[in-house]
């Protein structure tokens, strides 16, 4: 099985990749990061000399232009991969930095998220890849159609490739998570994997060697299109970097744009010398200045004419400056795509999309194997389970002592209720203090919640409870608006805040009351991260209240109830809450059988 090599911090390896650098020049030329940081063999110079200049490997976006126009045909691109690699078992902190981007990938390779779904005779499956996935699932849903028209067999995988672990030189987390998904196609008869994203592309064709990687532009270029209104127009295309050694690539996408009718006007850097489109290498995380600058001048050669790529990612990148469009939209809906109103989704409706396709799947797809995979690992989920049973067996321990020593009389409400009533008018509030404090200061809520039941009963703890809760969100959210705002803007970096600052722009309250309901963020960061969008206070406020409150009802009524409960008695309480925290736990599934409602009507 082909795997990464685990590397050590030492630069002689990496010498070796640069050995041959005449400091000529020809890179500097093309690449912004090498005119920033000089030649390869100047950095080299730099990274023997203090191996903590590995960290600036993580502006370059790995986009291999540096080996094309190298008259000495090094690999750069390697090069600085191998830098990445090393700097990360020196410096593993330094992956934090991307925890937006990782957290991306985790969701992609989660049991939630991944499925396999693979029909009998199945020796090939279509890998649409996240970005396609999550924003155009009718379009990956059309193309499988279409495909399997051809090919009845073909089977669909929906999952993540984790290259972003690969290019941020985590080899751990690449080889956990990519080797599995590939054992599981080879132990299930699958000889050929056809990707429509480009990374997925190269990861399959690098480190799946035995199997038959292909593009779905060559498969699609053979079949016979779909009919489709005349369409006439001038675009211009825009090649991944990281297809810039696939010529059959690039001569399928051009012939389907053909078919088409459009006319192809090249823009300067194409095919072989294509430009990175800024998100290349993950490094819009590490330094934003320089992705921009690639996007720019990558929008400056379209000089206003409509980018046509073959990546979803790209395309998303692009359009903040450019018009652009997926080559697949121009095949298979030319009229909309050349209209330049299209729009990229948000990160939630990203998600949803993506779920709301493996439920497609589910249904339409007759499987003679079907599975998912977990996120974590044997080892992690075998670390998971003893976790629980110990916590179990602690809370067994407790309760049986507590009977034992006669201690589970204290836990009456009535008893709790009198002790505190002996603090008079400050037990309450130092209670809405205490939980208004709690999520400014990132302590933890839900035992908070569970004590104001046990303290103050089912109707005022939920009082008490919502009105601190409210207050420590309303607090956190004021700090990020008018204390820190830069300091807190310049943590939350990682692409998901930035996109749900995008989200509540276009959606406004509908975005809190989601996210307080159905929570794909930390809570107190989420706080924090709403102070910096552009939405009322009131709005805010008023959200987090309302949709708080469910939630609060439900851990309240089980905690008041859990001195009855102990005794062997079954209260009223004890029933709304399980009630309440079974109709919370299948909202989700409420929400996303609406979406996919909505989308059926349209």
């Amino acid at each position: 099985m082909t795997r990464l090599a685990e590397r050590s911090p030492d630069h002689r390896d990496l010498a070796v990749l640069v050995d041959g650098c005449s400091d000529c020049g020809a890179c500097l030329r093309q690449c912004a990061f090498l005119k920033r940081y000089g030649s390869p063999a100047a950095i080299q110079q730099l990274y023997e000399q203090d191996s903590q200049q590995g960290k600036l490997a993580f502006s370059c976006s790995l986009c291999g232009l540096c080996n094309v126009v190298c008259p000495a045909e090094l690999p750069l691109d390697q090069y600085f991969l191998s830098m990445r690699r090393h700097y990360i078992v020196e410096h593993p902190e330094h992956l934090k930095k991307y925890g937006g981007l990782r957290f991306y990938e985790s969701i992609g390779t989660s049991k939630a998220f991944s499925h396999y779904a693979l029909p009998a005779n199945c020796t090939s499956v279509f890998f649409p890849g996240c970005a396609l996935t999550g924003s155009r699932p009718e379009r990956t849903w059309e193309l499988y159609q279409h495909l399997r028209s051809e090919q009845p067999s073909l089977g669909l995988v929906l999952d993540c490739c984790t290259k972003p672990s690969h290019d941020l030189g985590d080899v751990d987390r690449f080889n956990e998570k990519f080797f599995p998904l590939r054992a599981f196609l080879e132990n299930n008869g699958v000889n050929t994997v056809i990707t429509a994203c480009p990374n997925c592309y190269q990861v399959f064709k690098r480190y799946a060697p035995e199997m038959n990687c292909r593009s779905v532009y060559e498969v699609l270029d053979t079949t016979i299109l779909p009919s489709r209104p005349d369409t006439t127009g001038t675009i211009t295309i825009h090649d991944p970097c990281v297809s810039r050694g696939e010529p059959h690539v690039h001569e399928a996408v051009r012939s389907l744009i053909d078919k088409v009718g459009l006319e192809c006007q090249e823009m300067k850097n194409t095919r072989k010398t294509a430009l990175c489109c800024g998100e290349g290498g993950c490094v819009m995380a590490e330094d934003k200045e320089l992705a921009l600058s690639w996007r720019q001048r990558r929008a400056d050669q379209a000089d206003q004419r409509l980018v046509v790529s073959y990546c979803a990612g790209c395309v998303d990148a692009l359009r903040p400056e450019a018009s652009a469009s997926h080559v697949l939209d121009i095949v298979f809906d030319p009229l909309t795509a050349l209209d330049r109103k299209q729009k990229s989704p948000g990160s939630l409706k990203r998600y949803m999309n993506r779920l709301q396709l493996k439920k497609r799947a589910r249904k339409q797809i007759a499987c003679r194997v079907r599975g998912d995979r977990r996120m974590t690992t044997t080892e992690q989920k075998k670390k998971s389970r003893l976790g629980q049973v110990i916590v179990l067996a602690l809370l067994i321990a407790a309760i049986v002592t507590l009977k034992m020593t006669g201690a589970a009389d204290y836990l009456q409400p009535e008893k709790l209720r009198d002790w505190i009533a002996g603090t008079g008018f400050w037990a309450p509030l130092i209670f809405m203090v205490l939980y208004t404090a709690a999520p400014a200061l990132f302590l933890p809520g839900l035992p908070l919640t569970i004590l104001g039941g046990i303290l103050f009963g089912p109707f005022w703890g939920v009082v008490y409870t919502i009105t601190g809760a409210t207050a420590g969100a309303c607090v956190a959210f004021l700090v990020a608006r008018y204390l820190g705002r830069d300091w807190i803007r310049s943590k939350l970096t990682a692409p998901r805040w930035q996109k749900l600052d995008e989200d509540v722009a276009r959606n406004g309250w509908k975005v809190v009351a989601f996210t307080r309901l159905i929570p794909l963020f930390p809570f107190n960061l989420l706080n924090y991260a709403f102070g910096l969008t552009n939405i009322r206070f009131s709005h805010y406020a008023l959200t987090s209240f309302i949709c708080m409150l469910p939630a609060t009802i439900a851990f309240i009524s089980l905690s008041s109830s859990l001195g009855e409960l102990i005794k062997g008695q079954v209260s009223k309480e004890f029933i709304i809450g399980i009630i309440l925290v079974v109709a919370l736990s299948l909202l989700p599934m409420w929400w996303k059988k609406r979406q996919g409602k909505r989308r059926e009507e349209q």
